[in-house]
């Protein structure tokens, strides 16, 4: 949990924002939006804020974490959104934004029993999530010194001729939670051999590993409630010039990449320079994907690295660079790294095993 000041620093900036677009409430009903403005770990619930005071609305479930967790006034209720509208009435409010995620039966709640005209809005907080602060570096930083220890336990005590994709996918999530992370950001994927590796998200089967394959490994961990994002290649054994010609073209579109990262760059200026250096190598039309994306409380944020895109990158930011190939018949091949955005250019948080490690 972040200390109570990041809080109201947050709330502060949301209360800005209702402010500056003639709003007087803004209803957050996206879980993890919640926490990240109040701390409130409880899974269901709302949050409103108004431009004076915040309240989070719960269940008697999240009694204890209402009472010591959220920096907000509280109220325990069986109905939401009926409580949310009647705080709606007793704080006056008038124009109330709310997140437009939200299900269409409740939008026809608020609808019929708001008293506020309600004004729906999008990726309000998650731009806020966008530009980490200090301490939420810190976090990403801590997440990313387990990628390293995770990756260099899987590739001496994991990976063996034998196991299934399944098999050393479980035994790595049991690693990664042993080295202190709390919970995979989604399924560790361990794609192994030829057909497997070319598909950009493969599902782990039960394919067994054999010597000469190539293997490929993306994963992500939450540490604190932040998570990294890494994809790394390897071979059970020898692997042929081929293979090593492909992984070189993807490390050198990725490190090219990484040089451009710094604020004010177009977003699109990423994927553009990614494609650029595989078509150097013919293999363009290879790439199938986006370059990368943002991440922090979630796997897959804000910013969206468009290739269409002009949105200029923002100091405080952490993206995702990750071009890949995956050529039929050959294999499949893709580098991640996670970067900071900094003042004068990016911190690579990931720095380490870039190269096709043969086991």
């Amino acid at each position: 949990m972040m200390n109570k000041t990041e809080y109201h620093t947050r709330i502060k900036k949301v209360q800005t924002f209702i402010g500056d677009h003639h709003m007087d409430g803004f209803l957050v009903t996206d879980p993890v939006n919640i926490n990240y403005l109040s701390g409130f770990t409880g899974d269901e619930g709302l949050l409103l804020i108004t431009d004076q005071t915040a309240y989070l609305i719960s269940d008697a479930r999240f009694q204890v974490e209402l009472m010591t967790q959220t920096i907000t006034d509280y109220r325990i209720t069986s109905d939401y959104f009926q409580t949310a509208c009647q705080l709606f009435e007793e704080d006056h409010l008038v124009a109330v934004g709310f997140e437009a995620s939200i299900s269409y039966h409740d939008y026809d709640y608020l609808d019929e029993n708001s008293v506020a005209d309600i004004v729906p809005t999008e990726n309000v907080i998650e731009s806020l999530r966008a530009v980490k602060s200090d301490a939420e570096i810190q976090n990403l930083k801590k997440a990313a010194a387990l990628a390293k220890q995770g990756y260099a336990r899987l590739l001496t005590e994991i990976l063996k001729p034998g196991f299934s994709e399944k098999e050393v996918a479980d035994r790595f999530d049991f690693e990664m939670r042993r080295l202190g992370a709390d919970k995979a950001s989604f399924d560790p994927i361990i794609a192994t051999g030829i057909d497997n590796t070319v598909k950009p998200h493969s599902v782990n089967s039960t394919r067994k590993i054999q010597i000469g394959d190539l293997i490929l490994v993306d994963y992500g961990y939450f540490y604190q409630g932040y998570t990294f994002d890494v994809t790394r290649v390897c071979g059970m054994g020898v692997q042929s010039p081929e293979i090593h010609r492909l992984t070189a073209a993807v490390q050198d579109a990725l490190l090219e990449t990484m040089q451009m990262v710094a604020p004010g760059l177009p977003v699109s200026a990423l994927w553009q320079k990614a494609n650029d250096v595989l078509q150097i190598y013919h293999l363009d039309q290879y790439f199938t994907h986006g370059i990368g994306h943002g991440i922090g409380r979630s796997i897959h944020e804000m910013p969206t690295l468009s290739y269409r895109s002009d949105e200029p990158l923002q100091a405080g930011q952490v993206i995702t660079i990750e071009p890949g190939v995956y050529v039929p018949g050959v294999g499949g091949i893709r580098l991640e790294n996670d970067l900071l955005v900094t003042a004068n250019g990016f911190e690579n948080l990931t720095d380490f095993d870039l190269g096709l490690t043969e086991l």
